[in-house]
């Protein structure tokens, strides 16, 4: 067996990804700045090396991920979040025969930036809703029809995203984004669509689709994640996003989100992930994400996988617990929320969990138990215990300049 490393430990999708990895045979190390990460609460996990934040400390993170791949002989190294536009920054300074799949950084570039992928898209002529780049702020105050969408060049978790509805909240909005130097990178200003969200997730490699996976957002919980999942079959949008992979001779894994239009069932793509996202839903509707990541790392060519199944609907059952709290912030609507999931009742009624399995990894019980706790005590801090996860993993709009700043000297 080869042994992987994990980019960090404290996102969803690093969490599903151990499991997916776990019932396929595999253990992982972590790497992460979090000591308690979510992900370190798995049998599946042989070690957690502790390592400076990403975001707040590129250059550490990157030393501590190389000697931690010298020290435990590491194969492969799989980027479940951001890092992976880290890692193609520091391409150079892999060592050359570490398995890890990636695109080349210009590559990323186009799919990183909001403002770059609306180009992209464009160029393929892939249907996005009507779109425009402004970089002013009289740009920014020209009429428009409410409501729309306003997106930061970089963001995570739905971060630096924010809807807008009257002339009063774009004002608003304004007065925040400018003292900021927001429009540096360029806004995006998106049309808002009718219908509903489904995410696309696929592996590429270099350019060949070699699996993926679509599920539509039955229920939003916390930063726009989702609760309940349900997957779906698309052809037309399988399609798509095969053509923008070969397109862009893809390597490793690539992710969307599009709305399906109400009316006319269009998908309007959205937003994009250079990355693995949450890979339950589709591991346990039959199609190995984490899997084939990792054969393309190793240098194998693996098959095509086929569509999975259409009507599996899973849960996160925590979010579904920050949500209940979020909401209301009142204790007893998490004690109904823990008795709904118990039962698999209410919107839980015929899912399966996938963030914390407890039947195949009891480990999983600890996060659990300590979330609850926390949001007993105080039912306000469902948000606070959000963004502390995402802070762990993400690149901030600093780290990402630096990122730039390699590919020059190099």
């Amino acid at each position: 067996m080869p042994r992987i490393l994990l980019s960090e430990g404290s996102s969803l999708s690093a969490r599903e990804a151990i499991t997916a990895l776990g019932l396929a045979g595999h253990r992982v190390d972590l790497v992460s700045a979090d000591a308690l990460c979510l992900g370190r609460f798995s049998r599946f996990v042989s070690r957690m090396h502790r390592a400076p934040a990403s975001g707040a400390d590129p250059d550490g993170y990157l030393a501590a991920v190389l000697d931690i791949v010298k020290r435990r002989s590491i194969d492969v190294v799989l980027p479940v979040h951001e890092q992976a536009y880290l890692f193609a920054a520091a391409r150079k300074q892999l060592p050359s025969g570490l398995g890890i799949a990636l695109a080349d950084f210009e590559t990323f570039e186009q799919v990183q930036s909001k403002a770059r992928l609306s180009e992209l898209l464009t160029r393929l002529n892939v249907p996005q809703p009507a779109t425009s780049v402004v970089r002013s702020a009289d740009e920014f105050t020209i009429p428009r029809p409410f409501p729309f969408f306003v997106k930061a060049a970089f963001g995570t978790a739905s971060t630096g995203v924010w809807r807008v509805g009257d002339e009063r909240q774009r004002d608003a909005l304004l007065a925040q984004l400018e003292p900021q130097q927001a429009f540096a990178e360029g806004l995006l200003v998106q049309a808002a669509i009718s219908g509903a969200l489904e995410r696309t997730q696929a592996v590429f490699d270099r350019g060949r689709l070699v699996a993926c996976h679509i599920y539509r957002q039955v229920a939003e919980g916390p930063g726009g994640g989702d609760v309940l999942k349900l997957s779906v079959i698309r052809p037309e949008v399988r399609s798509i996003v095969e053509s923008i992979g070969q397109a862009l001779q893809w390597h490793g894994a690539l992710s969307f989100d599009y709305i399906r239009d109400d009316a006319s069932a269009t998908p309007y793509f959205i937003d994009a992930n250079p990355r693995l996202v949450e890979p339950m839903n589709a591991w346990l509707s039959g199609v190995d994400l984490p899997g084939a990541l990792l054969q393309v790392s190793l240098g194998e060519t693996p098959p095509t996988q086929r569509d999975g199944r259409a009507g599996v609907l899973t849960r996160l059952g925590l979010m579904g617990l920050l949500d209940a709290a979020r909401r209301r912030q009142r204790r007893r609507d998490i004690l109904k929320e823990i008795a709904l999931l118990a039962c698999h009742a209410g919107r839980y009624r015929g899912t399966r969990e996938e963030l914390v399995p407890l039947w195949t990894d009891p480990c999983c019980a600890i996060p659990l138990a300590v979330v609850v706790t926390k949001l007993m005590l105080a039912p306000e801090s469902a948000a606070k215990i959000s963004q502390s996860t995402v802070a762990a993993y993400c690149l901030t709009p600093k780290a990402i300049h630096r990122l730039r700043a390699w590919q020059h000297s190099m």
